[in-house]
């Protein structure tokens, strides 16, 4: 945490600090899925879904209805909660690669419907919402910003591990069926885990609107969802604090592959 406080001191690099809020934003996401699936043992291949509701949400109401940034991100994360609340409910019944499969399918559904031309007046179509207005004119302040939204994340999500509720997920996550004959409202813990995932996930999604300041349909595609594995497995599932880890390896890894963009996810199967 020190060195993130004081890279901006060394630097003033809008390149290299937008990298580093890049990977902040990544890491939060990350760590809202490993809640889910390394805590809980519900593997999601959709949690683009979150990302996406409330990156819409987020820019509809800066771009057109002049929101305070602040105001907008609230609305677009309390937005990806309430997905989390109807996909937990939907996806009860799914375990597995049923659920993983499951979810994968709604986000593929949702990228299709933010994109049809029908929709164009309400969900802006294929070119999504561009234009947003900036976080801050300086770069070094949208970095503090984000570096306090993910010291807040880890915060909490680590905190939630250690309480009685993390002991429960994690007693879902070894032994449903044990913890069901148990007592355990498995039905409960399981959509309010989804709903803190989707909590933190909208908040990573509204921080990845402002900062690239526009938002599309792609956000919803798989691989915004495989990010949040792959950087969570890079810093080690069920741990929360090696999303952060994970999360710098591959955004600096992905800039220094770049010119290889099309066998990136490849590259990072094999590491893995």
């Amino acid at each position: 945490i020190l060195g993130l406080l004081s890279f901006p001191l060394l630097t003033t690099n809008s390149y290299f600090l937008g990298l580093f809020i890049l990977a902040m934003i990544y890491s939060i996401y990350a760590a809202s899925w490993d809640l889910l699936a390394g805590f809980t043992g519900k593997v999601s291949f959709g949690h683009a879904i979150f990302l996406g509701i409330a990156g819409y949400v987020t820019a509809e109401l800066l771009k057109f209805y002049n929101f305070h940034w602040l105001s907008a991100l609230f609305f677009g994360v309390l937005a990806a909660v309430l997905i989390g609340l109807g996909l937990g409910y939907m996806t009860l019944r799914l375990k597995g690669p049923y659920l993983a499969l499951g979810t994968l399918v709604i986000g593929i559904i949702c990228q299709n419907i933010f994109a049809l031309n029908p929709l164009k007046p309400i969900l802006h179509g294929d070119e999504g919402i561009s234009g947003l207005p900036a976080l801050s004119s300086s770069t070094v302040v949208i970095y503090y910003i984000v570096l306090i939204f993910m010291i807040i994340t880890f915060i909490v999500l680590i905190r939630i591990t250690k309480l009685n509720i993390g002991t429960l997920f994690k007693s879902i996550r070894d032994d449903e069926t044990g913890s069901e004959a148990a007592g355990i409202n498995i039905t409960k813990y399981k959509i309010i885990a989804f709903m803190i995932s989707g909590l933190f996930a909208g908040l990573a999604g509204g921080l990845f609107a402002m900062f690239n300041r526009s938002v599309s349909p792609l956000i919803f595609q798989p691989l915004y969802s495989f990010y949040a594995i792959i950087i969570a497995a890079l810093g080690g599932l069920a741990t929360i604090s090696g999303s952060a880890l994970g999360a710098f390896l591959f955004v600096f890894l992905t800039a220094i592959f770049v010119d290889f963009a099309e066998i990136s996810l490849l590259i990072f199967s094999i590491i893995l």
